[in-house]
């Protein structure tokens, strides 16, 4: 992998957000965006990003439509759809959306919009990451899935002999300024989820920039926990070997599970919906005895709750029935087993009690 400089473009795969509607105005052509980043990476430039990170990013810095439209200019994205639900965009489009506010800001504008490096926009990659046995399975998991969540950067894992490392570098042409922006943004993401994992510890891992430390520093180095080091030799999130095999303190192998497989199903998109079906009832099985809400598994999925309603829809199916359909399975593979007491089940599927479990049996079972 280079170093010092823009990576060669990388092509993914289009995600679930191709379920999505697109926001970027039909009157814009792809190429009047790519135009403006002066880049030839179409892959990756077209590649369908959230407009979660856009919407954040429109209401931390357009105080004023006047604002919010010289923020667009551009972009192709229409700000009247901006708010639609599980809607998405190109990565051009956010990319110069990023460009046009580090013009206006400055590099340091990540440090003003917590809500861009929030882990709660980072879906099934943050709860992937959280659940991993250890630090050092958390540590693969970024570096495997960052670009699911992020493509405009691509993430390679490296492991030294006294270090496991994420060396981060971007996959389409950014200037020097606008890079620095976005590595910023991305590196105040990577120590929100690591400051809660390495707990104690988090002031043992190190974050590396290659290039000296920016006007402003002081303020910078207030949101970490951890080391931090410039003029090094690439971006790189590096973690002590003897820290890989501590274990998670939110380890949980079968969410874990199922974040991985929503984000194998987002990498690698099935041509119908109905393994969409599928994945929902896998994650609310391993979510007993906690019910999972449909909102939360949503988010799981990485789309919005209106797209998912929508998707199962169109199988002929719904959140709802689903959950029924799970609860009913379980229920009936415990009465036959029959080693334990009404209570007992009525617990492990997650009713309040005895009463509503038996009710829910009577209408399944007659």
């Amino acid at each position: 992998m280079p170093r010092g400089g823009p990576a060669p473009p990388v092509h993914n795969r289009p995600i679930l957000w191709h379920f999505a509607p697109s926001l970027v105005r039909p009157d814009v052509r792809e190429g009047e965006v790519a135009d403006a980043m002066h880049g030839s990476e179409s892959d990756a430039l077209r590649t369908p990003v959230s407009a979660a990170y856009a919407r954040a990013l429109v209401r931390a810095f357009g105080q004023t439509r006047s604002d919010r439209d010289e923020l667009l200019k551009g972009t192709g994205i229409r700000l009247e759809a901006l708010d639609q639900p599980g809607g998405h965009m190109p990565v051009s489009s956010l990319v110069v959306l990023a460009a046009n506010i580090t013009r206006r800001h400055g590099e340091l504008w990540p440090l003003s919009a917590a809500a861009v490096w929030s882990t709660s926009l980072q879906g099934a990659l943050d709860v992937a990451t959280r659940t991993a046995p250890t630090i050092a399975d958390a540590l693969a998991t970024g570096a495997r899935f960052g670009s699911t969540r992020a493509p405009f950067v691509r993430n390679r894992l490296r492991k030294t002999a006294r270090a496991i490392q994420i060396e981060i570098s971007p996959a389409v042409a950014m200037d020097e300024a606008l890079w620095h922006a976005v590595a910023l943004a991305v590196s105040l993401n990577v120590h929100a989820v690591y400051v809660q994992l390495l707990e104690d510890a988090i002031g043992e891992a190190t974050l590396q920039f290659p290039w000296p430390p920016p006007a402003g520093a002081e303020r910078l180095l207030e949101h970490y926990s951890c080391a931090v080091k410039f003029n090094a030799a690439a971006f790189i999130f590096e973690v002590p070997k003897a820290l890989g095999a501590r274990p998670s303190p939110f380890a949980d192998p079968q969410l874990h599970a199922k974040a991985i497989e929503a984000l194998e199903a987002i990498e690698n998109p099935q041509p119908d919906t109905t393994a969409l079906a599928g994945i929902v009832e896998r994650l609310i099985a391993a979510r007993l005895p906690r019910r999972l809400a449909e909102e939360e598994a949503a988010r799981l999925v990485g789309t919005s709750r209106r797209t998912l309603v929508r998707r199962l829809a169109e199988t002929g199916s719904a959140f709802r029935p689903l959950l029924d359909g799970v609860l009913r399975e379980r229920a009936r593979i415990m009465l036959a087993a029959g080693t334990q007491s009404r209570d007992e089940m009525a617990a492990a599927l997650g009713y309040t009690d005895a009463t509503s479990f038996s009710r829910a049996c009577r209408r399944w079972f007659g």
